[in-house]
């Protein structure tokens, strides 16, 4: 197996991730215990809101029946008004509905009084003071009045920074409001200051219906709903649902009993016409006897008008019908009534006009509704204006229809009478007129007890009215608030003081273009060698290698010697050129310490200053410059024993300077004598390492690249751009230098934990 394969690198995983962040625990500490301390803070001073909710259930009535079926008076259709659970959740959140709540409970003022870091809602029994508002306009909604109580009769009232004191009761007049203050149930004598603000009731309402207020069926197609809304004040929220839910009821009773009074009137009219044509009749009859003497008639005669007495009463019926089909005539006919709900059709017994009745009382009763809250001239009104104007004229229509049947049926009656009639005149003159009279008197008579029997059930079903909702669950409110939820919110503090710092490191990760680590050179890890990896060393010091002495650095150059000679199979890599991106990268120091391990194993190493730019090599080791590559490249006379320095402290290292620094470098590397140069070096040592040039700034290194066995290229963490890895990406490619391998130098905590080699590990 290769050394690249042993060594060929991961994505950084999910634990070497960890470990990145941990290192920062201390952030992460500090970020937590503000967000918790925040999340603290938000809550002292946030008003907590609790649930409010009752569950009721609405009689789904689509026929309109539902209300009547299986009673005594389930033959009258008069009070049939359909009616579904969607309408009805609708009618619950009507502006108007809500708007009558919130003035019937007197919500147009709102108290607050301070209480540690927050404000307490003072409501209903816990009021010190009640401000009764007289009148109120809309300059007063921005106001905000404070009042202290002084004593028992006397109280502070602050109005922008100025001070009035009133007696309790004492109407107090502004331009825009009128108000009188009085003690409250819970009055006592305090320092606390009360704030007091006027609260728009229309602007309140809207926001119950839009938002504040929720109506919602229990399931899909269900008959009971949930109500519920948020409140500060638990008791306030079950006192709204509670006049809601008793409000609703009220208007449906209301709406039944205005059709219910409707047909009692137009019985009542009825029924005084009918008392006093029958009190003439019985008069007539009763005259007739005493001046003809007539007490009975005779068996013949009596089944004779018997049966013409009863096609006279189905007559005198018809005749009564046709007087009620043309009265309700002349009732949609008059002007008057054009809004106004068409009175039962009791007596007649069609059922198209039955259902067209029930339709034009509904659709009255809804624009009836609708006008409460809306103009005439609003869309709905004016769409249920035309709806009434076309069941009208089909009422009309329907009604002469019925008209023209009942004089149809009457002809017909009167031939059958008139027959009888004539079978009669043999009876005495006195007997018929006897009968006559008695038979126009029994007709009357009938039809006057059916209309009051139908009065009398209609009084009846008004006072039998019933609300068509039922509550099965009474409004309550939860023991702990909806609003905020203490753990949540605390949850989400955590949350947030652990995932700021992970967010500003990730960021400054990303905006980080230098290289961090190893992982950051993965994507040339498969086509590249790892020689090995250097920690971090101290300031100026550039030997760090000693025979004698054992550092974590030092284990660490033993470690790429044992790579190097791993690595070199065929024991051919005997010149290496160690080049990097840029200046600073650590090439020189790598150079140097390279160099004094490989002579520690008794190796002839010799190293040569081959940056002819700026040269820094002899500095670092404290050896003095002398004649060195520049003059061997540019004379024939200069031998390398000339040029050939021994290093101190070692007797198999040796070191070759730069030399005076030439003007024109980049030529003085394509000198013949280079060939020369490294052919005696390869008979005279072991290792030749040559310290070039950058590659990223010039092109030095590409002109010696011929003569070496290995390329070894200095990557520094923290230092070297990931951009300029792109030079090495590129010479890897073209394959310009031979053997690539790759260094990492000045490696710290931060880049990694550990330097591993073999199974020993060295903390850095």
């Amino acid at each position: 197996m290769s050394f690249s394969q042993q060594t060929s690198m991961k994505k950084l995983d999910l634990k070497d991730q960890i470990l990145g962040y941990v290192k920062y625990w201390h952030l992460f500490a500090i970020t937590l215990t503000l967000s918790l301390l925040a999340a603290y803070v938000y809550l002292q001073f946030t008003t907590p809101e609790y649930k409010v909710s009752s569950t009721l259930l609405i009689q789904n009535d689509a026929q309109g029946e539902g209300l009547l079926k299986g009673t005594a008076f389930s033959d009258l259709n008069m009070f049939r008004n359909s009616k579904t659970t969607d309408n009805e959740m609708e009618v619950l959140r009507s502006k108007d509905l809500i708007y009558q709540v919130l003035n019937d409970l007197d919500l147009g003022t709102r108290y607050l009084q301070k209480s540690g870091w927050k404000s307490k809602e003072l409501y209903g029994d816990s009021l010190v003071v009640k401000v009764d508002v007289l009148s109120v306009k809309n300059g007063a909604y921005v106001k905000k009045l404070s009042l202290q109580v002084l004593n028992g009769n006397k109280i502070l009232l602050k109005e922008n920074k100025k001070r009035f004191i009133y007696r309790f009761g004492q109407i107090i007049s502004r331009p825009e409001f009128k108000i009188a203050i009085r003690k409250g149930p819970a009055f006592k004598l305090t320092n606390k200051t009360i704030e007091v603000s006027f609260i728009n009731l229309r602007n309140a309402a809207e926001a119950y219906s839009v938002s504040k207020l929720t109506v919602m069926p229990v399931i899909k197609d269900a008959n009971t709903i949930v109500l519920s809304l948020m409140d500060a004040v638990p008791q306030r929220g079950v006192d709204i649902l509670d006049r809601l839910i008793e409000t609703y009821n009220l208007r449906n009773v209301s709406n039944k009993n205005i059709m219910a009074l409707n047909t009692i009137k137009f019985i009542d009219s009825k029924l005084n016409y009918l008392s006093k044509d029958l009190s003439g009749v019985e008069q007539d009859v009763e005259d007739y006897k005493k001046n003809n003497r007539v007490t009975e008639l005779s068996s013949n005669a009596q089944m004779d008008l018997q049966s013409s007495g009863t096609y006279d009463e189905q007559l005198a019926s018809s005749k009564v019908q046709l007087r009620l089909v043309q009265s309700m005539i002349s009732y949609l006919t008059d002007a008057e009534s054009n809004f106004e709900l068409v009175p039962t059709t009791m007596g007649l017994k069609d059922p198209t006009l039955q259902n067209l009745t029930d339709k034009y009382n509904n659709l009255q009763i809804e624009r009836q509704r609708l006008l409460r809250t809306n103009q005439a001239e609003n869309p709905l009104v004016m769409n249920i204006s035309e709806q009434l104007t076309g069941l009208k004229a089909n009422l009309l229509e329907n009604l002469k229809v019925i008209a023209k049947g009942l004089r149809l049926e009457e002809n017909n009656l009167s031939g059958k009478s008139a027959h009888f009639e004539a079978r009669l005149r043999s009876v005495p003159v006195l007997e018929k007129g006897l009968q006559e009279r008695t038979r126009e008197q029994s007709v009357k008579t009938t039809l006057y007890h059916y209309l009051l029997q139908k009065r009398e059930e209609t009084e009846l079903s008004l006072s039998a009215t019933i609300p068509t909702s039922q509550v099965i669950d009474r409004p309550a409110a939860t023991s702990v608030p909806a609003k905020p939820k203490v753990q949540l919110v605390y949850l989400l503090g955590m949350l947030f003081g652990l995932s700021l710092p992970v967010a500003l490191l990730y960021v400054r990760s990303k905006l980080n273009d230098k290289v961090r680590d190893i992982y950051d050179l993965d994507h040339l890890i498969g086509n590249t060698r790892v020689l090995g990896e250097l920690s971090h060393k101290g300031i100026g010091e550039s030997i760090v290698v000693h025979k004698d002495k054992s550092t974590t650095i030092s284990e660490l150059f033993r470690f790429i010697r044992s790579n190097l000679n791993f690595m070199d199979t065929g024991k051919n890599n005997r010149v290496m050129l160690v080049t990097s991106s840029t200046k600073g990268e650590g090439k020189t120091f790598f150079s140097i310490n390279l160099g004094i391990t490989l002579s520690l194993i008794e190796k002839k190493v010799v190293m040569l200053e081959f940056d002819l730019r700026k040269p820094d090599m002899l500095q670092h080791m404290n050896m003095k410059t002398g004649a060195g590559l520049s003059e061997y490249l540019q004379s024939e006379r200069v031998t390398i024993n000339d040029i050939l320095m021994p290093a101190p402290g070692s007797a198999n290292l040796f070191v070759i300077g730069c030399g005076k620094i030439p003007e024109n470098p980049g030529e003085l590397l394509m000198s013949d004598r280079l060939e020369e140069l490294f052919r005696e070096l390869r008979t005279r040592f072991d290792y030749i390492i040559v310290d070039t040039s950058p590659v990223g700034r010039v092109a030095d290194a590409f002109s010696l690249a011929q003569f070496a066995d290995a390329s070894i290229y200095v990557v520094r963490y923290n230092f070297t751009n990931k951009n300029d890895l792109g030079i090495f990406e590129e010479i890897c490619e073209n394959k310009r230098l031979i053997n690539p391998m790759l260094v990492f130098n000045d490696a710290r905590k931060e880049n990694r934990n550990v330097y591993r080699y073999g199974r020993y590990a060295y903390s850095a």
